[in-house]
């Protein structure tokens, strides 16, 4: 058992708070929290490093680290269910608030150990169902307690924006002007951060922090097989943004209606489909739900493999020849094993990732995408002589470069506070 930050000594390694919702089976989130992990370990080996989140579930196939939760004095679990759920709207921020003081004394007992906080990419700072009280509240939280104790607080390649709910904006902004480096995965965000006023007019727009992984080993393994055998269609449970209730669900039964006439189309066509799952918990339950929208004959061709690590998605990607995709990681995962990827986007961060690679004409829209429109690309693209991917091998290089550089500049440069004071 190692000891207790507290009891850490001025000459032990540096110590590195990882934030992030890396515990709720978004495999996005995890490859994003694998990457972050093998860049401090590469530039600071002996780093001592505590998970700020939720701890991922063994299956997630992630190192083991100290975790802390995000909320230190967690008081809404019995409101989940049971007879109080339907008053966890209004009671909620009533007891959140009524005990705050208590888990602010608690956090900052907790970051006297902490040198740096990193918060390393994900869409940290926005509101896709979640409320203020909950990612944005903590993070100001925490990145103010490391701040006051001395500590270094860095944004990495995150997603921000959009936020309906003005504690939310607020506390985001908050969070954000704590750190002395911040830096975007896509213009929108850092046009977010300027708009909600973070002074953010030097902060740089780089690539997702994914593009980081090594992935040589799939590539070698996993040849791209050129005209397409195999679509790769990711499935993920689209309920909107934050839409729920009869909408949410009508939401999703209309995707899965598409994603249907989809399968259908590229099964007549002569292609294997193979589903892709992108959340651990919610997308194989979609799958599933797709599968039994299938004719018999058609549900014995597609493939539904069990996805539970970032690293089993990025295996089952690379065994497709041409994804199709919902969720942004799929997206970032296919472009980085170089498949010709199709968009089927609900937030504008696909559309920008996209049309920075040279595929902006391939992005249709979750909710209301058209499925012949679709198939023709499908069509168009494997009518090429050779595997459209010359452009994507290129810029994926590029976000691998910026990315080496900036792991070099934020996290190269760690070390204990008392080194530097």
């Amino acid at each position: 058992m190692s000891a207790p930050l507290s009891e850490l000594r001025a000459d032990d390694p540096p110590r590195i708070a990882l934030f992030g919702l890396f515990g709720g089976g978004n495999l996005g989130n995890e490859a994003t929290l694998a990457a972050a992990v093998h860049a401090v370990r590469e530039r600071v080996p002996h780093a001592r490093l505590v998970l700020l989140s939720q701890p991922p579930e063994a299956r997630a196939g992630l190192p083991e680290l100290e975790a802390m939760g995000l909320d230190l004095l967690p008081v809404g679990g019995r409101l989940r269910s049971g007879p109080l759920r339907r008053l966890r709207r209004w009671l909620l921020p009533a007891l959140v608030l009524l005990t705050e003081p208590r888990r602010r004394a608690l956090t900052r007992e907790r970051t006297q150990g902490f040198d740096t906080l990193l918060v390393p990419g994900t869409g940290i700072a926005d509101d896709y169902q979640t409320g203020p009280f909950e990612v944005a509240f903590h993070l100001r939280r925490w990145c103010a307690a490391v701040q006051e104790a001395g500590g270094r607080v860095r944004f990495l390649s995150i997603g921000a924006g959009p936020v309906a709910n003005p504690l939310g904006v607020r506390w985001f902004r908050q969070a954000l002007s704590s750190a002395d480096y911040r830096s975007y995965r896509e213009p929108s965000s850092h046009r977010f951060a300027v708009r909600i006023g973070v002074d953010a007019r030097h902060d740089p727009v780089l690539p997702d922090l994914v593009f980081s992984l090594p992935v040589d080993d799939y590539l070698e393994r996993r040849p791209l097989r050129w005209p397409p055998r195999e679509v790769g269609l990711g499935v993920m449970a689209f309920r909107g943004w934050n839409a729920g209730g009869a909408d949410g669900r009508q939401l999703y039964v209309d995707y899965l209606d598409r994603l249907r006439l989809l399968t259908q189309g590229l099964l007549d066509r002569g292609y294997d489909v193979r589903l892709l799952a992108g959340a651990r918990v919610t997308d194989p339950a979609a799958a599933q739900d797709l599968l039994a929208l299938l004719a018999p004959e058609d549900r014995a061709r597609v493939g539904a493999p069990e996805i539970t690590t970032y690293r089993d998605a990025l295996e089952h990607i690379a065994s497709s020849d041409l994804v199709i995709a919902s969720r942004f990681h799929t997206v970032v995962k296919s472009l980085l094993l170089e498949r010709p990827t199709i968009s089927l986007e609900y937030g504008r961060k696909n559309s920008q990732l996209m049309h920075d690679v040279g595929l902006e004409d391939y992005c249709h829209t979750a909710d209301a995408f058209d499925v012949d429109s679709v198939l023709s690309q499908v069509d168009q693209l494997a009518a090429q002589p050779v595997a459209p991917v010359a452009g994507i091998r290129a810029r994926v290089s590029d976000y691998r470069a910026q990315l080496q550089r900036q792991f070099d500049e934020v996290v190269g440069t760690v070390t204990r506070i008392e080194e530097t004071t």
